[in-house]
C-alpha cells in the first residue's frame, strides 16, 4: 500500500512539470521538424499547460538553430510563426524557417551559432 502511494505521488509530481527540450515522442511533448524545401524547414515545439509561452518560443528557436546548423547553414529567418491551429495545441509554436549560408541583407536573420 505504501509503495502504491509513493508511486502515485511521483506520477502526479512528474505530470505537473513543464515540458523539457526533447524530441517529441508518443507519450512526450517536445520538438519535431521537417524539410519543406531545399532551404526551408518547419519546426514545431509542442508543450504542456505548465510550460510558459516564453519557454516554448525559446525551445522552438533553439531547435530552429539546431536544424540550421545540422543542414550546413549558419543563418535562418522566420518566414511564418503559428501558435494555434489544427493539430497545434497551446502552448505550442510552429516556425517555418529559411536557412542561409551568408547573412541575408534584405531581411532580419538569426545567427544559429548564437543560440
Amino acid at each position: 500500500m505504501r509503495i502504491g502511494k509513493i508511486l502515485l505521488i511521483s506520477m502526479v509530481a512528474l505530470s505537473s512539470c513543464a515540458t523539457l527540450y526533447q524530441k517529441e515522442g508518443i507519450f512526450t511533448n517536445g520538438y519535431s521538424d521537417l524539410r519543406s524545401g531545399r532551404d526551408t524547414f518547419v519546426v514545431t515545439f509542442r508543450a504542456n499547460e505548465m510550460t510558459l509561452p516564453e519557454k516554448v518560443r525559446k525551445y522552438a528557436l533553439k531547435r530552429a538553430a539546431a536544424v540550421t546548423l545540422k543542414n550546413g547553414y549558419r543563418y535562418f529567418t522566420v518566414l511564418d510563426e503559428t501558435g494555434e491551429g489544427k493539430h497545434l495545441h497551446y502552448p505550442s509554436l510552429r516556425l517555418t524557417i529559411q536557412c542561409f549560408h551568408e547573412r541575408p541583407i534584405d531581411r532580419p536573420s538569426i545567427d544559429a551559432r548564437s543560440i
